[in-house]
Formats: C-alpha cells, structure tokens, sequence
C-alpha cells in the first residue's frame, strides 16, 4: 500500500466514523428523550444531554468570508460540529480500519 492510498483511506474512515457517529447519538437522543418523557421526566435529561450536547467550532460559517462584487457574492465557511457519539465512531472506526488490512 502506497502512501496516497493510505490517506485516502484513513479521510474516509474518519469521514464515515464521524458521521454514523452523529446518526447515533441523534438516534440515540431521541430515544433516550423518549424514555424520559414516558418515565415522569423532561425531555432534556442529564443522560440524554450527554450524547447529543454538541460542541460547535465554526470558522467564518456564521459571520462569514464575504466577497461581494455587486452582482455576485461569494461567501465562504467551514463548520463542525461534534458529540459524544461522534468521537466514540471517530474511535471505533480508526480501530476498525487498524485491523482490516491484516491480510
């Protein structure tokens, strides 16, 4: 394995790590919302703020890069946002990917 393939790969383990990351904990905090509601609490229970409290980092997303020529405007950003799922698929994918090329 060559070096570019072995980037390529490790972007696309962190990529699909984050992401099924984020769906479970978003899945995952609607069901535990769920189970507080139908146990006499609030939806916004500690362990439910746990998996789905996200911290945001955003870089010019929210004010922007503008560049404005009057007819077109050009704004450029970039933004994040992670949660405890999140990290936990970032982990378990890099270890998936750690194991997967024994060959």
């Amino acid at each position: 394995m060559n070096r570019g393939t072995g980037i390529g790969r490790l972007v696309v383990f962190i990529l699909l790590g984050l992401i099924l990351g984020g769906i479970l904990g978003e899945v995952l905090g609607l069901v535990l919302g769920q189970i507080g509601v139908m146990s006499g609490g609030d939806i916004n229970n500690p362990i439910r703020n746990f998996f789905v409290k996200a911290w945001e980092l955003d870089l010019g997303y929210r004010d922007g890069w503008a560049l404005d020529l009057y007819m077109v405007k050009f704004r450029l950003g970039l933004g994040f946002k992670f949660n405890t799922c999140s990290i936990l698929g970032l982990a378990l994918s890099l270890y998936f990917m750690k194991w997967s090329n024994r060959g």
